[in-house]
Parts: C-alpha cells; structure tokens; sequence
C-alpha cells in the first residue's frame, strides 16, 4: 500500500516547531515566575502598612506627651468621646463599629487639630502635625485606630488595624499576641493594657 502523499502545506516547518518550543517555555517560566511576583509584592505591600501604621503610632504616643490627653475629642467637646479613629480610604468589611458621636478623624486629631471642626479650639499643647501625608493602606482601605482604650480605664489593648489584601478585618483586642486570629490583617500595638505593662494613659 502506497502512503498518501503530504501536501506541501501540511508540513510543519523546523522554525515552526523551534517558535511552539519558545512559547511552551515561556508560558511555563510565567506560571513558575508569577506566584512568586504575587508574593514578593504582597509582602511588600505588607512591609508598607506596617511602617504606616508605626509612623500613626508614634505620632499618637507624640501627641499624648505634647498634650497630655489621647486624640480623642468629640465634636461636642467631649474628651473622650471618640472610641475610634479612621484615615482615609475605604471602610474595610468587618471594621469596629461604634456610633457616629463616638468616630473621629486621624486626620482631625493629628494632622490638622480640628477635632471639633474647624474654627473651633484644638488641643492645648498641640505641636502636629504628628503624621505627615495621612493616606489609607496600601490595598486602598482605611486604617482603624481602637482608641477606646486610651480614653477610659480598661484591660483591653489599643490597637491600629490594616485590613490587608483581603479587605476584612479580622483582628481584635488580643491580636497583638495571637497573630492567627488577625488572618492577613496587619496590627501594631499602641498601648498595652495588660496587667504586666503600664498604658501611657489612663
């Protein structure tokens, strides 16, 4: 039995085979390359909220000692009337929910010293700005000051929250010492309430 006889077209050129072989490659280095690319920026990112919230941190430890009181004032004059405090951005699912009369501004507080609105007195002592260029986390979302315990006696640690890449947040009062339970959520300690350490104020 004779072959069939190949039409010229149909023959798979050497070049051809070499470009297939090229492709092939570079799709498999690309599957190899970018889970690791994924990784290395979202550590990156991670790196950058921490050292926004620490810099947040200082400036609030700052703000206690220059005026003697947390950055807690209320539009009604209450000194500790806000429970929380947010910067800029997008309110991550799962964020602290107090009342409104209990939310305030880190921007108010500490970067500006309206935190009774503006043309209304500031803090006394008050020698901000105490965070310069105030901008929400790396994913977009606005970080949280739990500043409840600064403001009233209580065991609970204060605390500031990033919600990281997953917009949840799932840290709590005790995620500074169970980093678990925070998920993919970046926490830095502002006061330690518990019974082995003293807060900056109480």
């Amino acid at each position: 039995m004779v072959p069939p006889t190949l039409r010229r077209d149909a023959v798979v050129s050497p070049r051809a085979v070499q470009l297939a072989i090229v492709v092939a490659s570079l799709v498999m280095l690309a599957g190899l390359i970018l889970p690791g690319f994924r990784t290395w920026r979202q550590h990156d990112a991670g790196q950058d909220a921490r050292r926004q919230l620490e810099s947040i941190r200082d400036g609030i430890l700052q703000f206690m000692a220059d005026t003697g009181l947390p950055p807690t004032r209320a539009r009604n004059g209450d000194p500790r009337g806000l429970f929380r405090l947010l910067g800029p951005g997008l309110i991550a699912e799962g964020t602290y929910y107090f009342a409104d009369r209990h939310q305030g501004s880190l921007v108010e507080q500490l970067g500006e010293n309206t935190p009774q609105g503006r043309h209304q007195p500031g803090y006394e002592g008050w020698q901000g700005p105490y965070v310069r260029a105030l901008t929400a986390d790396p994913w977009g979302f606005a970080v949280v000051v739990v500043a409840y315990p600064l403001a009233h006696v209580d065991d609970r640690d204060c605390i500031i929250v990033s919600a990281g890449p997953n917009g949840r947040m799932d840290a709590t009062y005790s995620s500074p010492r169970d980093v678990i339970a925070a998920g993919d959520d970046v926490v830095v300690l502002i006061a330690d309430k518990s019974p082995q350490a003293r807060a900056p104020l109480k």
